[in-house]
């Protein structure tokens, strides 16, 4: 019987492709050498992995620290020029004001049991989010509060410290195979893959296309 849900923020919960991602690529194309969107998007995604992955226990970054990187990076390797300041705060509205998924409104209020947020980002701006999307949680989980983000397992094991439930009372819910579902997995959490209209390339985890079906998935285990 599922007890709690654990629940991805950036990608899951909210629209993290939305208009104020849209205003970073083109705060960047405008103030590089890089005019292409696609080509900056993948390049602040690539190395936002990057930094994640090497990111654990006493070599741990924030993410401010990453952005941090990022914006050097993009110094000194796409020639931006622009005050290091506005894109920071661009980066941290972002965090704060990515828009919510309709079915995440409806996910949240009506999930039987309580939900928790596992999220890369810092506690202080998914607290701010929260707070601005009027979405209630039983709690955050930040990356800051182990030293390690996603798929590293010691956050999805603090999860299930603070919520009090154990692995086979859990599930996880994420739209990404290669943090969300493996990550949960080495907790022995069980993972739910959201699609949102992707196609299927895994056959080994159980999926949903929107939150509204991750509902029937919780009232029927």
């Amino acid at each position: 019987m599922i007890k709690v849900v654990f629940i991805d923020y950036m990608g899951a919960t909210v629209d993290e492709h939305g208009q104020e991602m849209g205003e970073i690529v083109r705060h960047i194309c405008k103030n590089s050498a890089v005019h292409d969107p696609k080509q900056v998007q993948r390049f602040i995604l690539d190395n936002r992995r990057r930094y994640e992955a090497d990111s654990y226990l006493d070599a741990y970054l924030t993410e401010d620290e990453i952005v941090n990187r990022l914006i050097s990076d993009m110094e000194t390797q796409i020639g931006l020029t622009d005050e290091p300041d506005a894109l920071r705060g661009l980066i941290r509205s972002h965090w704060v004001n990515a828009p919510v998924f309709p079915d995440a409104h409806i996910f949240f209020e009506q999930c039987p049991v309580p939900i928790y947020i596992i999220t890369n980002n810092g506690r202080p701006y998914m607290e701010q989010a929260l707070r601005r999307n009027g979405l209630n949680t039983a709690g955050v989980i930040s990356a800051d509060t182990v030293r390690a983000y996603k798929p590293h397992r010691e956050i999805f094991d603090e999860a299930l410290r603070i919520s009090g439930g154990t692995p086979e009372e859990a599930i996880h819910i994420g739209d990404s195979y290669d943090t969300d579902v493996a990550g949960a997995r080495s907790a022995g959490i069980r993972p739910v893959l959201l699609l949102r209209g992707q196609v299927q390339q895994h056959d080994d985890v159980d999926t949903v296309d929107d939150l509204t079906q991750a509902l029937d998935v919780i009232s029927t285990k």
